[in-house]
């Protein structure tokens, strides 16, 4: 079904800018502005993500400039390794959309999965990873990023203008 986009009406929808972003930007990851999400760990059970812009499916979302978030974390248990993995969580219904930073915790050894459903093509669940978090009994043993950094368009024009000479 051909459907026209008419940016000066009220018949741009969620889906439609989401759609747009994603053909535009290609893949989903952080911008390189703010603190780009930045983790650090606060305690055993707590770690906080500084501001940043991200995309997911099509679908920015920011932790506003000079603030965070606060993930709180399972306690892990003595003699036992886990890994647990931070993900950017966008869920929706076909009309409704709900975006949340979850932790997916892990057993045992083994990386927990997420879900990476198209929400264009009737997915109703996209998980970006952001960080995975290595505990080693009641202790956090690292935190890495997982998300990829989007180039700014002035690093993409200096790169072609490289290539060109």
């Amino acid at each position: 079904m051909l459907e026209n986009i008419k940016l000066n009406e009220s018949n741009v929808t969620a889906s439609i800018d989401a759609y747009i972003h994603h053909c535009l930007f290609g893949y989903n990851g952080v911008f390189k502005c703010g603190q780009q999400l930045k983790c650090e760990i606060i305690n055993n059970n707590l770690l906080k993500i500084y501001d940043g812009l991200f995309i997911n499916q099509g679908r920015f979302y920011r932790i506003a400039p000079g603030s965070y978030e606060e993930i709180k974390l399972e306690n892990g248990v003595v003699g036992q390794k886990r890994y647990d993995l931070i993900v950017s969580h966008f869920e929706t219904d076909g009309v409704n959309e709900k975006h949340e930073i979850k932790v997916i915790s892990g057993e045992g050894e083994t990386i927990p999965q997420y879900t990476n459903s198209d929400t264009f093509n009737g997915g109703t669940v996209s998980e970006m990873p952001l960080y995975l978090v290595e505990i080693d009994g009641i202790s956090i043993k690292s935190v890495k990023s997982q998300f990829d950094i989007i180039p700014n368009l002035q690093e993409l024009i200096d790169k072609m203008v490289m290539y060109k000479e």
